[in-house]
């Protein structure tokens, strides 16, 4: 590529590195397509490959933030970029280090390498989003940046985010206090779904306040509470691509943005901020481009949070008089019983008339990796009688939701 100005074309351009650009560009280039990528990073995955998830979560699996736990994260991290860059080779993906900026609803400018301006036939923002923590403190994302642990540290939010920071300071023995809004993401869940994680942040030794923690000193403050769309640099005014009031990319169902040219994925939509949905977001994007009928229309969504034990939850879990919500301990489940993972619990929420399941709650060990299948069942529309009839994998406790199943069809069968 010849150094200086320079414009080249493509038929996709894809603004950002992370999973749902990834996703993307990977999608489109199978399709056949031409895909330019740009991101200010040498190395693709984003924010969740090299800060946050994958560093955050080896981390927490080890319940140590010890040097040799960092580590094998970085290892994790540098193995997956790996695969992740071979595989865009593979496809014929050209990838640029640099910053994009458009200049109309067809052209963007590039800073930062060689190429001064590229020319495109359709475009995929997937720019992501930022933390925007409270003056005096840190994001979630930057505990990956400490070098020393302090001896107290304040953990301000209601998401995953805060969650997992809690538990991952107080693994390392800070004196933690998370304040939580009680507005939060965990303010539609039952209370029986919620309990045992909260039992176990208070056996960590995490202090948990429900409000502003008013007049609280402590060496660090981390901030989880609020993100906002990493657009700034796009200069998106430059098209006629639309944000809502609070900043996120408005698009519709196929990732389309209101510039029929440019489609945007991820988290910088706003909608359920997680690398699962960006993934997704991204796939159908390029779909769309190639005249595919995808559609982001998921009947359930999963919700992760890595404390100890997990929280994972799908679909809703908000009761009324026309469907039932039924709890099996895990007390019930000699393979959880056998791994002294007892305190922990299923939750089934169905409709009475139906029968059809409306979500799940699992909280206990290792619920972020058992949730799929309720996922699959609300995506499938399973009734309670579908989960009933499974033949279930013994022992193990993903066998929970069958005996919850076979218990509100026994409910609803004698009411």
């Amino acid at each position: 590529m010849v150094v200086g100005e320079f414009t080249q074309d493509t038929d996709v351009l894809v603004i950002g590195g992370g999973p749902g650009g990834y996703a993307a560009a990977f999608r489109a280039a199978e399709l056949g397509r031409s895909v330019l990528l740009i991101d200010p990073r040498e190395d693709l995955g984003g924010v969740c490959l090299h800060e946050g998830c994958i560093p955050s979560k080896t981390r927490l699996h080890r319940s140590a933030w010890t040097l040799d736990a960092g580590d094998r994260g970085q290892r994790a991290v540098g193995t997956l970029a790996k695969g992740l860059a071979a595989k865009a080779k593979t496809l014929g993906i050209e990838r640029v280090q640099g910053t994009a900026h458009f200049e109309d609803g067809r052209t963007v400018q590039v800073t930062g390498e060689h190429v001064s301006r590229v020319r495109f036939k359709r475009a995929i923002i997937a720019s992501g989003s930022r933390s925007t923590p409270c003056d005096g403190a840190i994001s979630p994302e930057a505990t990956a940046t400490l070098t020393e642990l302090p001896e107290s540290c304040l953990v301000i939010g209601d998401n995953y985010l805060a969650y997992e920071a809690a538990t991952m300071m107080a693994g390392e023995g800070v004196s933690t206090t998370l304040a939580t809004d009680t507005a939060g993401a965990l303010a539609d869940l039952p209370d029986a779904l919620i309990k045992p994680m909260l039992r176990g942040l208070k056996t960590a030794g995490v202090t948990v306040l429900h409000g502003a923690p008013d007049g609280l000193d402590a060496n660090l403050t981390i901030d989880g509470r609020t993100r906002a769309a990493r657009t700034d640099e796009l200069r998106l005014n430059k098209t006629k691509v639309e944000t809502d009031a609070d900043g996120w990319i408005r698009v519709d169902e196929q990732q389309r943005t209101t510039e029929p040219r440019i489609f945007a994925v991820g988290d910088v939509t706003g909608r359920a901020l997680c690398a699962g949905v960006a993934l997704t977001q991204g796939r159908i994007a390029a779909e769309a481009i190639c005249d595919m009928p995808s559609a982001f229309e998921p009947a359930a969504i999963p919700n992760l949070i890595y404390t100890n034990p997990n929280l994972a939850w799908c679909g809703s879990l908000d009761c009324d008089a026309e469907s039932g919500l039924t709890s099996i301990p895990w007390g019930y489940s000699g393979r959880a019983v056998g791994m002294d993972a007892h305190q922990g619990v299923t939750m089934l929420h169905w409709d009475r008339t139906t029968g059809q399941v409306l979500g799940v709650g699992l909280c206990g060990l290792d619920a972020c990796e058992l949730i799929e299948t309720a996922v699959l069942a609300i995506e499938m529309g399973a009734t309670i009688e579908d989960l009933a009839a499974i033949v279930p994998a013994h022992p193990t406790r993903s066998e929970l939701l069958g005996e919850a199943a076979r218990a509100a069809l026994h409910e609803m069968n004698t009411a």
